[in-house]
This record gives structure tokens, C-alpha cells and sequence, in this order.
């Protein structure tokens, strides 16, 4: 669990790892870390608490987190699922870190040795936040209240004849999450 101080990546900006990140920056997480393939997306978590934001298409994210946080991330959430993404997420965490997998991955192949016992760090996987509904939802609640916790800014709304621009506004990354309203 994320301290104050700590840093953090969240590799994929969409609803779950922007929920991450203003879950980070709650915790008081001093270096988040965004990586994602979108610009619009980037830009969106900036606002919403990412003290970096990195297009994982134009940069080298292993040496950048490096870099900016001195030797690797604390902590990390990797939400694409996507293989190479998710060594990233593994090898810029620094000594004792540790990574929460929370989108569904395939198949990925690790050198146990060099990518994860050589430096202690760990590999969890997370379903559903581990989080008890009964105690959490109220918690985001009170958070979305004190304006710490803004989901709404993640949704637009369309109506049921616009479904394809919202796959199109989905896929180009305008929207986080396209929300169809049905008559």
C-alpha cells in the first residue's frame, strides 16, 4: 500500500488506472507517474493528479521512470494487460517494489532471477480493487464529495444513435469511458 512519499506508475490510462492515480495521489504519493499511448489521455491525468505523464509510444518508459524517480517506482499498477507493457511495469520499479496486476494478461515470460528475485521486487495480481464493497464504495463516495475523487470527469455520454462515435471517441482515446444512453 502506497505511503506518502512514495512513487508510483500506472501504466494505462483508462478508467481503472486513472482511478489508480487519483487513488495515488489520495494516498499522498509524491511521484505519479502516467504512461500511456494517447495524448488526450495524458493530458486528462495531468489534471487529475499525475506529476508525469509519458507517451509509451514516443519514449523509452523503462529508462524514463528511472530517471525521474531516481532508480524506479515503489509501487506500480499495470491495467492493459498488454505483455511488453507489463515487463515495463515490472522492470522500472526499483529494489523491493511492487507491482499490482490488475488487467487481464496472457501469457508474459519473466526472468525470475534478473526481473523479480535479484531485487526483491513483487508481482501481485488484484481482482476487483481487494477491495470489501461495503466499506469502500462509501469511502469513494465521501472522496468524490471532497472533489478528491472526480470519476465523472472519466465518462461521456451518448445516445443510442451515436454508438459508433463512441467506439470511434473510445478507440481514439477523446473518451475514457463511452456511457450509451438507451431510450
Amino acid at each position: 500500500m502506497p505511503r506518502p512519499g512514495d512513487s508510483i506508475a500506472i501504466y494505462g490510462c483508462g478508467a481503472v488506472g486513472l482511478s489508480a492515480m487519483m487513488a495515488a495521489k489520495i494516498a499522498g504519493c509524491s511521484t505519479i507517474v502516467a504512461v500511456e499511448v494517447h495524448d488526450s489521455r495524458l493530458e486528462l491525468a495531468k489534471e487529475l493528479g499525475a506529476t508525469h505523464v509519458l507517451n509509451g509510444k514516443t519514449v523509452d518508459v523503462i529508462s524514463e521512470i528511472k530517471k525521474i524517480t531516481n532508480g524506479g517506482t515503489h509501487y506500480a499498477v499495470e491495467t492493459t494487460g498488454v505483455t511488453p507493457v507489463v515487463l515495463q511495469s515490472v522492470r522500472a520499479l526499483r529494489a523491493l517494489g511492487t507491482v499490482a496486476i490488475v488487467g487481464a494478461t496472457g501469457e508474459v515470460t519473466f526472468n525470475v532471477q534478473l526481473d523479480i528475485m535479484g531485487e526483491g521486487k513483487s508481482v501481485v495480481g488484484v481482482v476487483e480493487g481487494d477491495a470489501v464493497p461495503q466499506l469502500f464504495i462509501p469511502k469513494l463516495i465521501s472522496y468524490y464529495k471532497e472533489g478528491k475523487f472526480p470519476f465523472d470527469r472519466l465518462v461521456g455520454f451518448y445516445e443510442f444513435e451515436q454508438i459508433n462515435q463512441a467506439f470511434e471517441d473510445s478507440k481514439n482515446g477523446s473518451v475514457v469511458k463511452p456511457i450509451l444512453r438507451i431510450s
